[in-house]
């Protein structure tokens, strides 16, 4: 069930656009709600929590009542469309196609390129190449935040697992209690074994070799450096160098986009024939 869940949801992902039906604002919400209640006072950590566990619960607790509802169809919809909810919030190749058309047919590149950044949350670079190869990193760190680290989690608990994955990753972002720094550690121990699994991924898809002496070096390291593992497992598995990347030329994203449909379906692949041991 698990498996037909995940593959639904990621060709839906993939092939269609309704990342626009995700709002996550009523979260916002809450969290307003509760910094202007008098549990605000509470430590923390305890704010954390309330934040967070109260949906986990009840997802949780539908997810666990559609047992054997007509034949289990209703608790593979339920899953897919929790799934769904929580991968994004923008579609990543949806804007990533996007951004590279952008990049192409503009008569602005400086315009182009901002835009880019500012869809990706990347930092403004000095020349083309460096932008270029920003860009591909980009895309690397939102795969993972997005899709696989939802993925992975999904797999690991059910419907509860996404949703706690992607309300810790929104605060992130932004909380109105307070508890980006907070969340922003705990996402990155979220983030620990499904960065080190999708590098290693990178490895079997892509130029394994070089991968994989990068891999060696930051598989034991601590969640703090998880985006440079990433990005540089992603670099490697690409043989991409940072010279000769114009801003005419976007075939390095194009190659990551390629290559992260490829980890995809292995990754299904994994899920599939561990889903036939077990």
């Amino acid at each position: 069930m698990t498996f037909i869940i995940t593959l639904i949801s990621l060709v839906i992902e993939r092939f269609f656009h309704w990342s626009h039906l995700r709002h996550w604002r009523w979260f916002n919400m809450y969290q307003q709600w509760l910094s202007h209640s008098r549990i605000s006072r509470l430590p923390s950590v305890a704010l954390f929590i309330l934040s967070v566990l109260p949906l986990i619960c009840l997802v949780g607790l539908i997810n666990y009542f559609l047992n054997g509802w007509l034949y289990g169809i209703l608790k593979i919809a339920f899953g897919i469309v929790v799934l769904l909810y929580c991968l994004g919030p923008a579609n990543l190749w949806v804007q990533a196609y996007r951004c590279i058309s952008q990049l192409q047919k503009d008569e602005n590149p400086a315009v182009a390129m901002e835009s880019v950044q500012q869809a990706f949350g990347f930092a403004a670079v000095d020349t083309a190449q460096s932008f270029h190869h920003a860009f591909t990193r980009a895309l690397f760190m939102a795969a993972s935040e997005r899709v696989f680290s939802v993925v992975f989690w999904f797999v690991l608990l059910g419907p509860a697992g996404a949703v706690l994955y992607r309300s810790i990753a929104l605060m992130n972002s932004t909380s109105p209690l307070g508890l980006e720094s907070m969340a922003q550690k705990a996402r990155q121990w979220l983030d620990w074994i499904p960065v080190r699994l999708l590098t290693f991924i990178f490895a079997l898809g892509g130029h394994f070799t070089r991968v994989f002496a990068v891999w060696k070096k930051t598989v034991l390291k601590r969640p703090e450096t998880n985006d440079v593992m990433l990005t540089e497992c992603g670099i490697a598995a690409l043989d991409m160098k940072e010279d000769g990347l114009t801003l005419e030329d976007v075939s390095a994203e194009k190659d990551a986009i390629v290559l992260l449909d490829r980890v995809f379906v292995m990754a299904l692949l994994v899920l599939a024939i561990a889903v036939l041991i077990v």
